[in-house]
């Protein structure tokens, strides 16, 4: 039996610790020999939580998982998932990085400046969620070969459609009316979001729909931003357009929630919308459509990759450079077309059943780590 130490960060939202503790579970599974090493967190605030956010008997299943410290153990296959990116070689065997290059450019990425002694590495191999992310490291001097596309995953356990009782509760929590169009988006409230592209054709698509509201969750505990202050800063800008009625009019949550609040969330909703400029894979728009959500996303980027007709409509954009990297700039005048498409209930390729049965299929998480296994042992 193989030994296998996965380094990286647990009992965290963070998306770096979910995607390491989905993996977790599913590993758990296979005929390895499991260690876990916690290392720190990227930021010295972040703190880490024994529960809240699984359920108590997956809170129990990583908990169990035998933990070692630095240097206990020397494994056959070493994988790392957290920032900055740690290259240096292990005392023993294979060695594999997971990490994402959102704006295609990795300058600041590597731990130490451990860049070069992992390019020497013939053991080492990088694994990232997308072929946009992929670019990053072929830029970086990585050969394709040693660069791994590995695809993130859905619970379906957890995201899946819901009940019109459960519905029907969510939206009366959230003070949406039946006839309300509600329009979510999930995140760091980051610039790479779009988030302020998302705002301005609200403001737009409110006008000529006034049934229609927007709700943005945010992560202020791990990152310090939220919503209300991207619309503070667009309302600077074109305080004809950012009125108080229109600030009035969005959800703003910044409270924490548990899986299965945001699954809640997800199917209590219309649409989700993620106008984004650069992502290495995004998650949450698959998760949503995971619970029967149709999704907006922008085309050309990380989403290509599991993009589908039955859940999805893209955003046009052109690719420009920004500093040091790459982004997609959305189009406001697309995502408005796509979002009326929407509202007016004229997007016909959609179908909800087809669309969970592809995600199903192709982007379980059981899936995703049959692939990552299948390049351990390679």
């Amino acid at each position: 039996m193989s030994s296998l130490l996965v380094e990286g960060w647990r009992g965290l939202s963070q998306s770096y610790a979910m995607v390491n503790q989905y993996q977790l579970l599913e590993l758990m599974g296979y005929d390895f020999d499991l260690f876990h090493r916690d290392v720190p967190f990227y930021k010295p605030e972040w703190t880490a939580h024994s529960s809240g956010v699984f359920s108590e008997q997956r809170d129990r299943q990583l908990r169990s998982i035998r933990s070692v410290g630095d240097g206990e153990i020397e494994a056959d296959i070493t994988y790392r998932i957290s920032y900055p990116y740690r290259l240096e070689a292990p005392a023993t065997g294979k060695l594999f990085v997971f990490g994402t290059s959102e704006r295609q450019n990795l300058d600041g990425y590597f731990h130490e400046n451990c860049l070069d002694e992992g390019l020497r590495n013939p053991h080492l191999k990088i694994v990232t969620p997308s072929h946009w992310s992929k670019v990053g490291f072929l830029k970086a001097g990585f050969s394709d070969a040693q660069v791994l596309v590995i695809p993130h995953g859905v619970d379906g356990e957890i995201y899946k459609p819901t009940t019109a009782e459960r519905r029907k509760q969510v939206r009366s929590r959230l003070g949406l009316g039946d006839d309300t169009f509600a329009i979510l988006s999930v995140g760091s409230m980051t610039s790479n979001k779009g988030i302020d592209l998302l705002i301005a054709a609200y403001a737009i698509l409110k006008t000529r729909h006034p049934h229609v509201r927007l709700i943005l969750k945010d992560s202020r505990h791990l990152y310090g931003l939220d919503g209300a202050g991207v619309f503070n800063t667009l309302a600077e800008s074109r305080p004809d357009l950012m009125t108080e009625a229109l600030r009035a009019s969005i959800i703003f949550i910044s409270d924490d929630l548990t899986l299965s609040d945001l699954s809640d969330l997800y199917g209590a909703v219309d649409c989700y919308a993620a106008p984004y400029r650069a992502e290495g894979f995004n998650l949450p728009p698959l998760e949503a459509a995971a619970c029967g959500t149709p999704i907006v996303i922008t085309k050309g980027g990380s989403t290509d990759d599991y993009y589908h007709q039955s859940f999805a409509l893209q955003v046009e954009g052109y690719k420009l450079t920004a500093g040091a990297g790459n982004v997609i700039e959305p189009d406001i005048e697309s995502l408005l077309e796509k979002l009326t498409l929407l509202v007016e209930n004229k997007a016909t390729a959609l179908d909800k059943d087809a669309a969970i049965a592809f995600i199903n299929d192709k982007f379980s998480w059981r899936e995703v780590v049959r692939q990552l296994t299948q390049a351990f042992q390679a």
